[in-house]
């Protein structure tokens, strides 16, 4: 009877035990085995995975509108107006000149023509020199810095100076310590300003002319004589005009141009012309190619009045002013 109640004990402990096995462990054992899926238990939170977050390394990019090609800019600068017949003919009649550079002029200071040199000039520093007569030295001497000096001669950067004052003085000094330099740059930009104001001048008084009386400017466009007369031309009589002008010129009365710069002579038989020689000439017109230094080489028209056997003065052909 013992053995009965222990035997029962015994069951009584597995059932227990096989009670609080079974699930979650035997249950899913039994359930693989007999191929019945597992139950899910809804009753129990499954915790949320949490959200991995990224931590960017660099800082985000802002989107950049899209690029174009910019266009080209509209200029704005008005555009020059249409030269009238008449600032083409006063160009022509009156040309500017093509000025040279002045370190084309004097090539870049290694050569400077002796035109070009000024009368007088000053150091900044004094200057010791020797007295020379007959070719020989007779003393020495200092000239203080300020003292007027003239130029003499240039050799590279050496420059030759005498003075006004002491006739046998003999130096050289460094042109760099002078004003010579300075003095030429001046003269330069003076020659041309004037030279610029003449010419603009000369056009000034032809386009009044021209506005004072239109049938000047068909004079301007058309030929080199103003007035030329309906007579016939005798060419011999035009021929000895020609050869009084070529004389004239030989003799220097036209003091801006020279007999060598004359391109050709136009004999205009006899005119009337106002001006300053009011009267009726035997006229000749004489076409010039001017070829200097500073201005290089320009085209220009002047009338010879002949008088006679004489030339009685030169003019401009159109604005009939004395030369």
């Amino acid at each position: 009877m013992k053995g009965f109640f222990t035997f029962l004990f015994v069951i009584a402990v597995l059932a227990v035990i096989g009670w609080y096995t079974y699930d979650p462990y035997l249950k899913s054992a039994i359930d693989t085995v007999f191929g019945e899926a597992p139950l899910v238990d809804n009753s129990r939170r499954v915790p949320a995975t949490p959200a991995v977050v990224t931590t960017p390394t660099t800082a985000p990019q802002k989107a950049e509108p899209p690029t174009t090609t910019p266009s080209a800019p509209t200029s704005t600068t008005p555009a020059l107006p249409a030269k009238s017949d008449l600032d083409l003919a006063l160009e022509k009649a009156y040309p500017m000149p093509q000025f040279q550079p002045l370190l084309e002029i004097v090539d870049h200071w290694r050569s400077v023509p002796q035109i070009a040199f000024p009368k007088e000039i000053v150091a900044s520093e004094d200057i010791s020199y020797q007295l020379i007569a007959n070719g020989r030295a007779i003393g020495t001497g200092t000239m203080p810095a300020g003292a007027p000096l003239t130029p003499v001669r240039l050799s590279g950067d050496q420059l030759t100076v005498g003075s006004p004052t002491v006739p046998e003085m003999n130096a050289q000094i460094a042109v760099g310590k002078t004003d010579f330099r300075a003095r030429i740059e001046s003269r330069y930009q003076e020659l041309v300003g004037a030279k610029r104001a003449e010419v603009e001048k000369k056009r000034e008084r032809a386009r009044q002319i021209a506005a004072s009386d239109p049938t000047k400017l068909a004079a301007l466009t058309g030929g080199a004589a103003a007035s030329p007369s309906a007579a016939p031309l005798n060419p011999a009589e035009g021929e000895a005009k020609i050869a009084l002008v070529k004389e004239s010129l030989k003799r220097g009365e036209v003091a801006s141009a020279r007999i060598e710069e004359a391109q050709s002579f136009h004999w205009n038989g006899r005119e009337t012309v106002g001006g300053e020689y009011a009267g009726t000439y035997d006229t000749v017109t004489v076409h010039f190619l001017i070829d200097t230094v500073i201005f290089g080489k320009s085209e220009i028209d002047y009338k010879a009045l002949l008088d006679g056997n004489k030339v009685h003065a030169w003019i401009d052909p159109f604005t009939e002013d004395r030369l």
